[in-house]
Parts: structure tokens; sequence; C-alpha cells
């Protein structure tokens, strides 16, 4: 076996996915699986016959490396008209390998030794890892769970206080669900003008909202680069494929060098396939997924409300994030998993994750999920 001081120090300062970990145990059989962030529907059908359309013209070679001109062109349209984001063109467009890929190229690019990035507490698990091989330091802002996880006055006071290069703005979020309103977003985008720090918005949850709106900064405010992927929205998670667009092609640019270098470009059918997201059809089909996952989520907090939990209703995404006042959230997961369900511990997901644990109703439908807290509600 190899010494580990042949290893760089950002790999061993690097923890492997926590979600993919409790995955990989949720995965015995009799074991109902909850950890995996991902819907359970199929892609549908318009977008896999032009995917297939396109390997039968022999569409099977490199592309530009910033992705084909059409899909640039056709995102370009879809943050004009539906996100009301001004001033984009296909230059202003990067289509790379899903949105985790695209914020890797993202912090790589804007992120330095010694640059700090501000980051949600709790937050999806790959910022802090991508921000720490990028050799940058994190900042976590304090979100908690009586407010439902939403930014609120000690997350305000943080930012005020950050000396922060970059902030990541997720909503809807991972792991709460939490859906953060205008005037809230506002408030932060207004004090990062002010502080010279640029926001990364993972928007990738944009279309799985249930009660509010979306809203997107980059419509309002310069200092945005809008994270989006076809993963969520059209149960793409394998097809790997995500984008991101700021007014400023400059940024763009630079974010492709990092993308040239270590992706090169997205596969090309896969690309062509998601041309075909952007019709009518493959819109009705996100609508219906987005009903039957409003239903699961309902279904979840009438059954949240027979526990002795924080639970705020999450207006988004596919997540609840229960707070179990003060559980150790790693025994309460191994715990769960020996009753036959998978859970991933909220400490993953930074320090206001402790005692919460993360439950995805993606992949699993009402009678699943009913079975599973029958597991879990033990009288």
């Amino acid at each position: 076996m190899l010494k580990e001081m042949v290893f760089a120090d950002r790999v061993l300062e690097v923890k492997p996915s926590a979600t993919f970990k409790y995955d990989a145990a949720a995965k015995k059989p009799g074991v109902i699986n909850l950890t995996i962030g991902r819907p359970d529907f199929d892609t549908p059908r318009i977008i896999k016959d032009a995917a297939k359309k396109a390997l039968d013209e022999g569409k099977v070679h490199y592309t530009p490396s910033k992705g084909i001109p059409e899909l640039r062109k056709a995102i370009a349209e879809k943050l004009a008209v539906e996100n009301n984001i001004a001033n984009l063109d296909a230059d202003k467009i990067l289509v790379s390998g899903g949105g985790k890929q695209i914020i890797y190229c993202i912090v790589m690019a804007l992120a330095g030794k010694g640059d700090v990035v501000a980051i949600q507490n709790p937050a999806w698990v790959s910022y802090e890892a991508q921000i720490k091989l990028a050799e940058a330091q994190v900042e976590w802002l304090t979100l908690k769970p009586e407010e439902g996880f939403v930014p609120g006055e000690d997350f305000m006071n943080q930012l005020e206080e950050t000396n922060a290069k970059l902030l990541i703005l997720n909503s809807p979020g991972n792991p709460t669900g939490a859906v953060i309103m205008e005037k809230t977003i506002k408030k932060i985008m207004d004090v990062c003008v002010e502080k010279d720090i640029f926001v990364i918005s993972d928007e990738v949850y944009e279309k799985l909202i249930y009660e509010g709106k979306h809203f997107s900064p980059a419509s309002e405010y310069e200092n945005v680069i809008t994270v989006n992927a076809f993963s969520k929205t059209y149960s793409m998670t394998g097809w790997r494929l995500g984008y991101c667009a700021c007014a400023d092609r400059a940024v763009i640019d630079r974010i492709d060098i990092v993308h040239q270098q270590s992706l090169s470009c997205c596969t090309s059918f896969a690309q062509y396939g998601a041309l075909a997201a952007f019709s009518d059809e493959a819109k009705l089909a996100t609508e219906q997924m987005r009903e039957e996952l409003k239903s699961r989520r309902d279904y979840v907090m009438k059954r949240l409300s027979e526990m002795d939990v924080v639970c705020v209703k999450p207006e988004g995404a596919f997540y609840v994030f229960p707070y179990f006042n003060g559980a150790d959230d790693l025994e309460l997961a191994d715990k769960l998993l020996e009753r036959g369900v998978g859970v991933v511990p909220g400490s993953a997901f930074g320090s206001q994750g402790r005692g919460c644990i993360r439950i995805s109703y993606g992949s699993a439908d009402i009678e699943m999920l009913s079975q599973a807290f029958d597991r879990i509600i033990i009288k």
C-alpha cells in the first residue's frame, strides 16, 4: 500500500462524500433507502428519444468546451424568460458535467489559498470539500431549525462581519428543502454588493417549489454566477449535465479554463438530448413529478408530526431535515439503519446539522415512506 506521504494534503484533508457512504450502507437487502438525493422518475421520453437520435446521427465526438451552441442558446433564452436574467447569450453560458462539476470549476477558478468562501450552515456536503480542494477557507453562516433553516438574524450578522470573497447561496436548499424568500435574498445581495462579495447562486431545485416563488438574484444583481442543472428538474441525474451563466463573459471564460483542463466537454449526445428538455412535453413531465413530490412531502410532514422533532415544513426540493432535540445524529442514523431505514446524519452537512437527519423522499413513494416511518416511529 502506498504511504500517505505520497498524497497531496488537500486530498488527505477532504473526506469522502457522506451521502454516497450512507447510500452504500442502505443498499443492504430489506433496507428502505431514504439517503440519496435524486427523484425516482424516468427521464421524459422526448429527451431520451432526442439523445438516441443524436447517437444514430453520429453525434458522438468532442463538442466545444462550453457546450454545443444550440444548447447554450436555449439555456440563455430560458434564463431570460423564466428567471428574468438579462444580457445573456451563448458565449456567457458554460455546460459541464452536472451541477457539482460546474461548482467545482467555479470554485477552482475564483477561490485560492487564503481566500474565504462563505456557505450556509447546514449546506450540501460538496461545498465544503470543493472549497478545501481549492485550498481556500470555509466560513459557515448559521441557519436554525426553528427558523426553517432560512437566513435569519444570526446569518445576516455573520454575513455583515465576513471577509469572504465568495458566497454560495442555495435555494431551494439541500439538505433542508428551505426556500429563501425574494426579500431575504435581496437583503443578502445588498450586503454582498456593499462588501464586494461574488455570489454563486445554486438553483438546481428551482422547479421543485411547492409554495412560494423562486427568485434568481442575477435578475437584479451583476455580481452573480447562476448555477443550474438538468438532473433534478428532468430526473436526469445520471446524464451529468449542468450549467452556469454570468453576464460578464470574462468570468465564464476563466471558469472554462478549469473545465477544459478537467473535463474537456460534456457527452455530445447527452447535450442533444438536453435540448429537448425545453419542450412542452418535458415541462409537463416536470410538473407531474412536482405534484407527486409535493404529495410525498405532505405525507412525510404528517408522519413527522407524530414525533418529538423540530421541522418547519420545507417549501422545496425533496428533503426534510428534522431536528431531534440534541440527539446524536450519527448514532440515530446507525440505529435507523438497524431498523431497516437508511438516512444521512445531519452533522455531515455542517455543525448546525447536529441532531438532525436528512430524509430524502425523492426516491420513495408514499407506500415506501409509510413502511419507513412505521420502522422509524416505534411506540
